[in-house]
């Protein structure tokens, strides 16, 4: 029998769950759409398409639900409402990086700091060295890093020889600050199954050799030196370093992090993120084709806490091992010499055309992104000469992404849009490498030409800005202000007419990066329905003096609406 009135009414049965439901919302219940927080009492930087600031933001179950005047969005709240007083300081969205690579940080952040931030002097750089290999256990695999000949000018680099004399009883490491020179001595060799027959992985990439075809010391690229860092092998051993570093984005007001290559496995990833079982930083991997083991079947969407994105590629190296692919060959010069850079040499390609073109088909066509490294102008040619040949690509925009892109001429830039690629720059080299590449590797008029973001932004590609952690610290404020001045350590301008704004700055430290990763729907800027990742600033870029912008210190950091890094004095 149907329970319906004479006149046709609903069932009784759904009427009264209706009524029951009703009651229940006007009992005590707590059933509510209020908000669980309220941020108010400073800008509120949106990032949004017109850039608007608003006064106020509610946040509910990890998503955005208002954002526009303080009485507008205070009208919302309900008796559980959290309101936080920013205090004058300023909310804005947490920053994505884009590209860096926490896995090598972790593995060096246990290393030995031989860093040109550090020392200034070679002596003082080998004392240290001397002085920590000491203390080691005897067998035990030492590491130093930030090897660098610019940033300490009178640095002599170590021979298989020199290092076995401070080690020998070690297997012992060195890698420079840019990440694509390494050292070894002859114990680390050994464990590494590494001799004078050991093919050289690539172009490129390589094992030197002296005239006798005996090992000199010196690795080319981090292929080649990808056996000697042991702790990827184990990388459950650098579990705690790991965390370390996601809590070190965390607290430098960074939400999601995209890792570009030579990760840890996929689970200690999700594992190393999670605080009492709940996710607490986002994390997006690129696997090098040693990694595909890790590649699943498909792209996974499901998760919003950890995703593989693709598949990273090297078409060229560094300017400072002079594996960077140019039209302008390197120069002669006293620095060169020391960085072992052949005079005249331009570099050359890591990937043929035709395999390049192979793979763009073969990975995009699974819905795969494919990140390409690619910072000279001859490299950034040929990699778009690849992407045309290889026809329509499949998958969601954006499909390719070339990285670094420090020498990339105009006519690039023009080609990369008209492809619908985007670019990722590496705009630090102009702050501590700016002069160096000017006057001692490439020339100023080549360095005239780099990191074409203003062109970008203008092109509608929407740029990021990275750091390349651990080649230089991941401070988003500190990228954003190289960015708007393009000033190098001893104030030399280097194509100066690609300054951005402040404004610019920003998108590049957010929104362009959720585009980047696909993800422009969910974050990156602070709109209604989109994720609360958040971060509390001390300051307002948009106002800051651009000189005074890499002081600006990240006060609270909230990925999905929860607090997950708070300043010492923040509440």
């Amino acid at each position: 029998m149907t329970l319906t009135s004479p006149r046709g009414r609903k069932p009784a049965f759904l009427r009264l769950l209706l009524a029951v439901a009703l009651g229940a919302a006007l009992g005590g219940c707590n059933w509510s759409t209020a908000p669980d927080t309220i941020f108010v009492g400073g800008p509120v930087l949106t990032v949004n398409a017109n850039n608007d600031v608003a006064q106020a933001l509610a946040v509910r179950d990890g998503i955005i639900t208002a954002a526009g005047s303080a009485d507008s969005v205070l009208a919302t709240k309900g008796a559980n409402t959290r309101v936080i007083d920013l205090q004058g300081n300023t909310l804005m969205p947490g920053f994505i990086a884009a590209h860096e690579h926490p896995a090598i940080s972790a593995v060096f952040n246990g290393a030995i700091n031989l860093s040109g931030f550090k020392y200034k002097t070679n002596a003082e750089v080998w004392q240290a060295l001397r002085d920590a290999v000491a203390q080691a256990p005897k067998g035990q695999w030492i590491y130093a890093g930030g090897l660098d000949a610019i940033l300490t000018p009178d640095l002599k680099v170590p021979t298989r020889k020199e290092l076995d004399a401070i080690a020998p009883d070690n297997p012992l490491v060195l890698v420079s600050q840019t990440l694509h020179s390494f050292w070894a001595n002859s114990s680390a060799f050994a464990e590494a199954g590494i001799d004078r027959d050991t093919p050289d992985p690539g172009a490129g990439s390589y094992y030197q050799r002296d005239a006798h075809g005996e090992l000199t010391g010196f690795v080319a690229e981090t292929r080649a030196a990808a056996p000697l860092i042991k702790a990827l092998k184990s990388p459950w051993k650098i579990y705690n370093r790991y965390v370390d570093v996601l809590d070190n984005f965390l607290s430098n007001g960074f939400t999601s992090v995209a890792s570009l290559g030579y990760n840890v496995p996929p689970l200690m990833a999700r594992v190393a993120a999670s605080r009492q079982f709940s996710p607490r930083i986002r994390q997006y991997f690129y696997l090098v084709e040693e990694e595909l083991n890790y590649l699943p079947d498909t792209p996974d969407t499901s998760n919003c806490f950890f995703r593989v994105m693709g598949v990273k590629l090297w078409h060229d190296g560094s300017p400072y091992t002079g594996s960077m692919y140019t039209s302008t060959p390197y120069l002669d010069s006293p620095l060169a010499h020391t960085l072992g850079i052949k005079p005249g040499s331009v570099g050359a390609a890591m990937i043929p055309e035709a395999a390049l073109v192979e793979k763009l088909q073969k990975y995009t066509v699974g819905g795969w992104q494919v990140a390409i490294h690619s910072q000279g102008d001859a490299s950034n040619r040929a990699v778009l000469q690849a992407i045309n040949n290889a026809g329509p690509l499949a998958g969601p925009m954006p499909v390719v992404r070339l990285e670094h892109g420090v020498f990339m001429p105009q006519d690039s830039v023009e080609s990369l849009a008209r492809l619908g690629a985007t670019a990722s720059f590496h705009i630090h080299h102009i702050k501590y490498y700016g002069d160096a590449l000017a006057h001692s590797v490439v020339g100023l008029l080549a360095a005239q030409q780099t990191l074409p973001i203003r062109s970008a932004f203008a092109l509608s590609m929407r740029p990021t800005l990275h750091a390349d952690s651990p080649m230089f610290p991941a401070h988003g404020f500190a990228l954003m202000q190289t960015a708007i001045t393009r000033q190098s350590g001893l104030g030399l301008l280097l194509n100066a007419d690609q300054g951005i704004t402040a404004q610019q700055a920003l998108r590049a430290m957010t929104v362009n990066g959720a585009y980047q990763l696909r993800l422009q729907d969910q974050t990156g800027s602070l709109e209604v329905g989109k994720w609360a990742d958040l971060q509390i600033v001390n300051g307002n870029p948009y106002t800051t003096p651009v000189q005074q912008l890499d002081a600006l210190k990240t006060l609270a950091t909230y990925v999905n609406g929860k607090r997950q890094f708070s300043a010492p004095g923040w509440e």
